[in-house]
């Protein structure tokens, strides 16, 4: 986990980040911590970074614990939410191995296990899942790996209709591997900004939840417009809308069964 990268971008952080919470325009995330919120149980904020959803938890659940792997984005989260007196604050880096962290009702992991990483992601889910009772409840959010074939799909579309011809159409304005000649796309690892950021398939997150004793309640997407992804989208490209996943899993007291997406 790379600690050095969170601690400098902890200062323009609402400037280089993007905020799913202030881009969720259906509520969604808000709604699930509501729907599972009880002022009888605690949460985690896994990978809360400057702290954008401690307001809703604190005021849904007795206690919070919030945890970052960076500390100057605990230190900005802890100075502006001073009034939370039911949340308390840990540095951790959640990949590390032997890491404990108190056993709580509710998970929030909001773009928090999208480390390139597969050693990181994994230590990080297991951790996550290992430290919820039996019954909690934890509420993913991860990028799509099919919204980002998507977005592939309409810039291709957009090139042909700017009059490029399909051999062009297909390279012209497309994202390259960091390392050259290097693609992870078989992992799911594509560049956003010159980062390496994990993108899920659907039933990817099925298999991980479940092997970890999780059950899946709910998926959804959180549909954000064009222009998140394009500086100038053009008027005529609309829906479908790019996506991340929004996963309710609950935590089972035995070996999950699985789940069944109707076709």
């Amino acid at each position: 986990m790379n600690r050095a990268y969170w601690n400098a971008i902890a200062d323009t952080y609402e400037a280089d980040i993007f905020s799913v919470l202030k881009h969720d325009r259906g509520g969604q995330i808000a709604g699930k911590i509501r729907q599972y919120g009880s002022r009888r149980q605690t949460a985690i904020d896994v990978g809360c970074g400057i702290g954008h959803f401690l307001p809703l938890l604190s005021g849904l659940f007795r206690k919070i614990h919030a945890v970052d792997l960076s500390a100057k984005c605990i230190a900005k989260a802890r100075s502006s939410y001073t009034r939370l007196t039911n949340v308390t604050f840990q540095i951790a880096d959640l990949a590390a191995r032997g890491i404990r962290l108190p056993r709580t009702d509710f998970a929030l992991c909001v773009n928090s296990v999208i480390t390139p990483s597969l050693a990181c992601r994994n230590r990080i889910l297991d951790v996550t899942c290992k430290h919820l009772r039996p019954g909690g409840h934890l509420v993913l959010v991860v990028p799509s790996l099919e919204s980002a074939l998507l977005t592939d799909f309409r810039l291709i579309e957009c090139n042909l209709r700017h009059g490029l011809r399909p051999e062009s159409a297909v390279r012209s304005g497309f994202r390259t591997p960091r390392r050259a000649g290097r693609s992870r796309l078989h992992e799911g690892i594509l560049c956003i900004e010159q980062v390496e950021t994990k993108h899920f398939l659907k039933e990817e997150l099925l298999i991980l939840l479940r092997n970890r004793g999780m059950h899946t309640l709910e998926i959804e997407k959180i549909e954000y417009p064009w222009n998140t992804e394009f500086t100038h989208a053009p008027r005529w490209m609309q829906a479908p809308y790019p996506w991340d996943w929004l996963f309710v899993a609950r935590k089972t007291n035995g070996t999950a069964r699985g789940f069944r997406p109707d076709p």
